[in-house]
């Protein structure tokens, strides 16, 4: 869903950062989307290849040399890779294609708005990210305005409107919520 990017991220990032410990090697790729549509595949790929390999200087010369070179040399590596905001299938075929490609007890995680994507790839399990409920949803807003669990009485009511309005997506709330941030009632 969009709106809900930053939850998806945000989740992705916690879960990283709690069982990365277990992998011989770990990569978290923010933002494939954007690379993508910035500097293509190539650009993705070395990415991966740098960070799960540790070796800076990896350099892919074609995308078929790095489905090659991903599958060559991590297929014996317990892998963790997260692969944040992929929209094509493309992506996902040249950056982590199948389950061969990496040792016993990888994992690959990725964050998406395409559902149909994610069947697509035969993924063993899907997480919908919902959205925030009122209470968690002002308590977001609340603490990203005003830097504590509650307002003062005279933001509560209008703390309360751009909930309402922000239907309970978490990046909107952010946004809103920024709108307050160290003003007075009266701006």
């Amino acid at each position: 869903m969009g709106g809900m990017g930053k939850s998806k991220t945000t989740l992705a990032r916690v879960a990283y950062d709690i069982v990365s410990n277990q992998f011989e090697a770990c990569s978290f790729i923010a933002n494939v989307r954007e690379v993508y549509a910035k500097y293509g595949l190539l650009q993705l790929q070395e990415t991966l290849m740098n960070e799960l390999l540790m070796d800076k200087y990896m350099i892919v010369q074609h995308v078929d040399n790095g489905v090659l070179m991903i599958k060559n040399r991590l297929r014996h590596k317990k892998v963790l890779l997260f692969l944040d905001d992929v929209n094509e299938l493309d992506q996902m075929k040249n950056l982590a294609g199948e389950n061969d490609w990496f040792g016993l007890g990888s994992r690959v995680i990725l964050t998406t708005r395409d559902e149909h994507l994610l069947m697509s790839c035969k993924v063993d399990g899907v997480y919908k990210v919902e959205e925030l409920n009122c209470d968690e949803a002002l308590h977001l807003f609340n603490m990203k305005a005003f830097g504590k669990e509650h307002p003062t009485k005279d933001y509560l009511v209008l703390s309360k409107a751009f909930v309402r309005y922000a239907n309970g997506l978490p990046l909107a709330i952010e946004i809103l919520s920024s709108f307050l941030f160290n003003r007075s009632i009266a701006k």
